[in-house]
């Protein structure tokens, strides 16, 4: 018997587990700000690397992280590490944080009752039970209210640093014209700075310079696009802003050791978890 009163047409909540075996690459569940959803990242074991608006924190066992949709971020995973990332789409009925906070739950009361609402939102997502979506939306909202009230204030009025102002405005430049073959020096003047200054504040506060993460956001997007598009490499070269097909394929087998194309046909056959999973959200 179906409840037309339990029907939602549309899904809004994606789930994707941290478990090696299990990781996601789908548009739906990338680890970064591009398909426009809000994430939620529950890191139960193992650690991680989180870049929010240009800036890098290291994350342990239970830990909580949230990132609006229009925040730029990076989520960069250990291969022995478990948890769940939830992505929650602008059109679900949530009334979401407006900005972003990393909050560690040393409490192990605590940290019981945030895994209980994280495993009602995937054994809904797992499941093909009538009224799923709508259930999912009604758990993430519990698992909203539940970390809000922990954190109370802890997550609000927190100052930026010059340093972490600069990171988050190239982070926000970044995302808006990673396509357009601007080069680092491009960049460094649309800030006010000099390459030097701009990579000397990256090196800081992320370990690698503004150039290499110029590099790596444009590299990423190849990767989504040469998995979920059915674009021909020359395409995916031209609409990432570089100059020809042949350098867009050198730089891309340096970095991941092998061709545009070659990396379509492996993946096609299945994920390769020979990596730790690298997502780019800048």
């Amino acid at each position: 018997m179906t409840h037309s009163h339990l029907m939602q047409s549309e899904q809004t909540v994606f789930v994707s587990a941290l478990a090696p075996s299990v990781r996601s690459f789908t548009p739906e569940s990338r680890m970064d700000g591009q398909n426009g959803m809000h994430k939620i990242f529950w890191l139960s074991k193992g650690n991680a690397r989180i870049m929010i608006d240009g800036v890098t924190k290291g994350v342990g066992p239970n830990t909580f992280v949230y990132v609006p949709s229009n925040v730029p971020h990076v989520f960069e995973v250990g291969a022995n590490s478990y948890g769940s990332f939830i992505s929650i789409d602008q059109k679900a009925k949530i009334n979401m944080p407006k900005h972003s906070f990393v909050f560690p739950v040393l409490n192990i009361m605590k940290q019981s009752e945030i895994t209980k609402y994280v495993d009602s939102i995937v054994s809904e997502a797992t499941s093909d039970t009538e009224g799923r979506f709508p259930a999912m939306e009604a758990y993430v909202n519990l698992l909203i209210v539940h970390i809000l009230r922990l954190t109370g204030d802890k997550i609000e009025n927190i100052k930026e640093t010059a340093s972490q102002k600069l990171m988050r405005r190239f982070s926000r430049i970044l995302e808006r014209q990673y396509n357009t073959g601007r080069s680092l020096s491009e960049y460094a003047d649309a800030l006010g700075v000099t390459t030097t200054h701009l990579s000397r504040v990256s090196r800081a506060l992320n370990h690698k310079s503004a150039g290499q993460i110029i590099q790596e956001r444009v590299l990423s997007e190849a990767m989504q696009l040469l998995l979920h598009s059915n674009l021909k490499v020359q395409d995916i070269s031209k609409q990432l802003g570089f100059s020809s097909p042949a350098y867009f394929t050198r730089l891309f087998n340096s970095k991941l050791h092998q061709t545009p194309k070659d990396y379509r046909k492996s993946r096609a056959r299945g994920p390769e978890e020979t990596q730790r999973i690298r997502a780019r959200g800048l």
